[in-house]
């Protein structure tokens, strides 16, 4: 009994040390195990990683140039941002603004015309006067001298000047303009001065026109022109002239003024 149970301890003696003895054999092939996958996909990586950069390597000229052909596409594309036009907008494109010169050069042409319309229109009014005429003689006080007046038979109404000094007696028909002169009377033809132009365009004041007898008979229908003599007595410092009865007045300096006589009709105009 005792040699059995000596027997029995020894077999467990000896099952104890044969199960110490398998566990570090297992524990071993467990490691030997990892480090086994572990050198396996260390090969594995190893023996990939030149494929991938081959790979790369080949692909890597094609890539670039798709990225040169994409932004040579992107320079020679008009923004798309420009392309598209705000929302809200017109529907085409507006005209452009002119700049502010070209209405400042309109302006100034404008008024150059209207400037030249008045002056040529002050010149053809003029002309029918003489307004525009020649230079003034060199008459002196005291010369007799021809005038060829040129008339129409309703320059007796129409023609008139307003003054309130007087030459040598001679005096206008009105002391200012719609005053009539009231220092002698005023219908006396042959003091009463008037405007008169001749052929030629001189203009001046006379007296005793419309007295004259070459003037008292029947006149002619159209513009005529008599010859006179005009006995000069000075000049008029200022006077204001009519032309036409209701039109307006023109002021005038240093006139010659005097008398006429001996008058005769010489053209009558057809």
């Amino acid at each position: 009994m005792v040699g059995r149970a000596m027997a029995t301890s020894s077999d467990d003696d000896d099952k104890d040390k044969a199960n110490d003895g398998e566990e570090p054999t297992a524990e071993g092939a467990a490691g030997a195990g990892d480090d086994a996958a572990e050198g396996a996909a260390g090969a594995g990586d190893d023996d990939k990683a030149p494929d991938d950069e081959a790979a790369e390597e080949d692909t890597a000229p094609a890539k670039r140039s798709a990225k040169l052909a994409k932004e040579k596409a992107s320079s020679a594309a008009p923004p798309a941002a420009a392309a598209k036009k705000p929302a809200g907008g017109p529907s085409r494109q507006d005209p452009p603004k002119p700049p502010p010169s070209a209405g400042l050069g309109k302006s100034v042409m404008l008024f150059v015309m209207v400037v030249g319309s008045i002056t040529l229109l002050m010149l053809l009014l003029g002309s029918e006067r003489g307004m525009s005429g020649p230079a003034a003689p060199t008459w002196k006080e005291g010369d007799t001298v021809d005038v060829d007046i040129t008339l129409v038979s309703t320059d007796k109404q129409d023609l008139a000047c307003a003054s309130g000094g007087e030459v040598k007696g001679f005096h206008c028909g009105f002391e200012s303009q719609g005053k009539r002169w009231t220092k002698s009377d005023p219908a006396d033809e042959k003091k009463t001065l008037r405007p008169y132009s001749t052929t030629t365009g001189i203009n001046f004041l006379a007296a005793g026109v419309w007295s004259d007898p070459a003037l008292s008979g029947e006149l002619p229908k159209t513009r005529f022109a008599v010859t006179c003599k005009l006995n000069v007595a000075g000049k008029m410092p200022r006077a204001d002239v009519r032309w036409h009865e209701g039109e307006g007045w023109n002021s005038v300096n240093d006139w010659y003024t005097g008398d006429v006589s001996a008058c005769k009709l010489s053209s009558i105009q057809k």
